[in-house]
């Protein structure tokens, strides 16, 4: 890979790609490189100026287990962009650095530019029956409506996202692809003056043995004072389990900036604020068994129902606890 574009170093664990730019976008090249990468099993680290910004494709992407986001302090040093904590490069990659306590770097503790609102930060993912006349994106569009007001504008491969949105263009995409699974980016109105909060997210689409999986990540700016809007959420969990479709979606309240990009400084704890569990994962672990657990309501199909769980309103950070409690509860005794 020493001789792709967009390749800076290449060792046997890593491939490093600087972007010596203000904002960082997914674009083609980086795509490119990933999958490579994939294929390779090396380490997919992207080296940016404490001053750049990631869009959220990128910061998707970026954050799974096989790649990082390495940023350049002003002067000697290096940071991870999403953790701050310090990174050193030891011949092969940039890993910790080996530290008794380690401590963020002071760059990225400085306050964020500009003010923040929240990002309501959506993971759904829904497994439909493997038919002719099956259409996909669907569910992006669904997340897209209820919660900023209106469907996609474009999607694409790569950055930036060209082609305007189509979920029958995007499903005959994935039909060219398969088997093999077919991710792309997905952005909302962005133009000057719109009159909907800023979104976009992520659509994966893979075959598997029990039918098309979609996992669609969702994103969407709002503005200072607003609260996460859990009855649209709960409206559109009820709507997949009652289809027979849902398998999981979760929802949190991060603080983030009035744009989808993001800077490689601390800008706030995120905090679980809802659960829901399709009917699949909730007749696993035993309808009784689930609807005992704190906060939980059954929705759906009576006959086959998901089971809905609101973890707090975005401001208590002991939410965490309580997912992880709801969690083993969930995956405690069986039917």
């Amino acid at each position: 890979m020493s001789g792709h574009p967009a390749v800076d170093i290449v060792t046997a664990k890593s491939t490093v790609v600087i972007q010596d730019r203000p904002l960082v976008p997914l674009s083609s090249w980086l795509t490119d490189v990933m999958a490579r990468c994939a294929g390779t099993g090396q380490v997919l680290q992207v080296l940016t100026p404490h001053d750049a910004r990631i869009t959220l494709p990128l910061r998707l992407a970026l954050g799974g287990p096989r790649a990082r986001w390495v940023v350049q302090e002003p002067g000697d040093g290096y940071y991870d962009g999403f953790s701050g904590l310090p990174l050193i490069w030891d011949g092969a990659m940039f890993t910790p650095a080996v530290q008794e306590r380690p401590e963020p770097s002071a760059t990225f503790l400085r306050r964020p530019p500009g003010d923040l609102g929240h990002h309501l930060v959506v993971d759904l993912r829904v497994r439909h029956k493997a038919t002719t006349d099956l259409e996909l994106g669907g569910a992006a569009e669904a997340l897209a409506r209820a919660l900023a007001g209106t469907a996609p504008r474009c999607w694409g491969t790569a950055e930036p996202a060209l082609v305007r949105w189509s979920q029958s263009e995007l499903t005959a995409l994935c039909r060219r692809r398969s088997p093999r699974a077919t991710w792309l980016a997905y952005m909302g109105p962005h133009e000057a003056g719109s009159a909907h909060p800023p979104f976009g997210g992520t659509i994966r689409v893979s075959r598997v043995t029990s039918g098309v999986k979609e996992t669609v990540a969702f994103t969407v700016s709002y503005g200072p004072g607003r609260e996460p809007p859990l009855e649209e959420l709960a409206a559109l969990a009820d709507r997949y389990a009652r289809a027979g479709v849902l398998q999981v979606l979760t929802a949190q309240w991060a603080p983030g900036g009035p744009d989808l990009t993001y800077p490689a400084r601390w800008q706030g704890a995120p905090v679980p604020v809802a659960l829901a569990v399709g009917p699949e994962g909730v007749a696993e672990t035993g309808a009784a068994h689930a609807a005992a657990s704190d906060g939980g309501r059954a929705i759906g199909d009576p006959g086959a129902p998901g089971m809905w769980y609101v973890l707090g309103d975005g401001t208590d950070t002991g939410a965490w606890n309580r997912l992880g409690d709801l969690m083993e509860r969930l995956g405690g005794p069986r039917r």
